[in-house]
């Protein structure tokens, strides 16, 4: 899986390109964020709008990301949740742990307005 790495001002954004988010690809996800959280300054939105099978490998990297962010002041949203992956955050009751928005430019204006407050 290919993850892509963008900057919008204030905000990292991850994209991961593939469509599984499990134990092979977790480890990888897992240190981007490590990387991210010592070497920027800025919040972050995971794009996971082309992930249709996510394991317990994948949120357990997710869930290191919002501990990670949320430890250091900043914020992590997810952004692009199929319905698969939903009901994995769902099912592992995790609903009220994670933001989430529509896709990446709505985790962006989620981000930018929270600013403001």
């Amino acid at each position: 899986m290919k993850i892509e790495l963008n900057q919008d001002g204030e905000v990292s954004i991850l994209k991961l390109n593939g469509e599984r988010l499990d134990s092979k690809i977790a480890p990888d996800l897992k240190s981007r964020v490590v990387i991210l959280d010592t070497e920027e300054d800025a919040n972050l939105i995971i794009d996971l709008s082309s992930i249709t099978f996510a394991d317990s490998s994948g949120l357990g990297a997710l869930l290191l990301a919002h501990r990670l962010f949320r430890d250091n002041q900043r914020k992590l949203v997810l952004a692009g949740v199929t319905d698969r992956v939903q009901k994995l955050i769902d099912i592992s009751q995790l609903g009220d742990i994670f933001v989430i928005a529509k896709d990446a430019d709505a985790g962006i204006k989620l981000l930018k307005e929270g600013e403001s407050k």
